[in-house]
């Protein structure tokens, strides 16, 4: 996972959160149903400027795995990092926005408080996460605090972090870029670990 800038919110859902956080409260609260949820529109703008703006926050990357769109695991989809079935008054705050590719928001309703949130100004990737170089998996620092080990525990689980093959994706990214002579990093996939793992 890496550090985050959160932009500011874009004019338009700024002066709508609110009141459509409230709608969506209500309809949930009838329908029970988180497929009744729908992006909305204002001034013209909608779910496609909200991508394009988180996209452009993260670089092109998921908020949480950090796999790219060139990667293999990235569809580009919005995710709550507050559930909007168990949040539906945030369900359109800014700062409760991420780009997240298909795997990382398979996590669904899951929430917990420790949760990880990496645009958060005491985030970091060491503070937190050690890695496994032999396997690619990511592991809680063992130097952190028990609390902060448990977020990172519970960060790897809701969001599937070492599944789906992603540590062999991670090792076999390093690899790749270990090879070229011209290395723009934001290019590639899960920066994080090649960042730390280059030769």
């Amino acid at each position: 996972m890496e550090k985050i800038e959160r932009t500011e919110a874009p004019g338009w859902l700024n002066e709508k959160w609110r009141q459509w956080g409230e709608e969506w409260a209500a309809k949930y609260a009838e329908t029970r149903k988180s497929s009744s949820f729908q992006w909305r529109r204002n001034e013209n703008k909608g779910h496609d400027d909200l991508v394009k703006k988180l996209s452009t926050m993260t670089q092109h990357h998921c908020s949480y795995c950090d796999a790219s769109p060139m990667g293999p695991r990235i569809r580009c989809t919005i995710d709550h990092f507050k559930p909007k079935t168990r949040f539906p008054k945030d369900a359109y705050k800014w700062e409760n926005l991420f780009l997240c590719c298909g795997l990382c928001q398979e996590r669904y309703d899951a929430f917990d408080e420790r949760l990880l949130k990496p645009d958060r100004d005491s985030y970091s990737f060491e503070k937190y996460f050690d890695i496994d170089w032999v396997t690619g998996e990511l592991k809680p620092n063992r130097d952190a605090s028990p609390e902060d080990q448990e977020s990172a525990i519970i960060t790897i689980k809701l969001f599937r972090l070492n599944d789906n093959g992603k540590p062999d994706d991670r090792r076999e990214e390093l690899e790749v870029f270990e090879k070229l002579e011209t290395r723009e990093i934001d290019k590639f996939s899960y920066r994080f670990f090649i960042k730390r793992g280059q030769i």
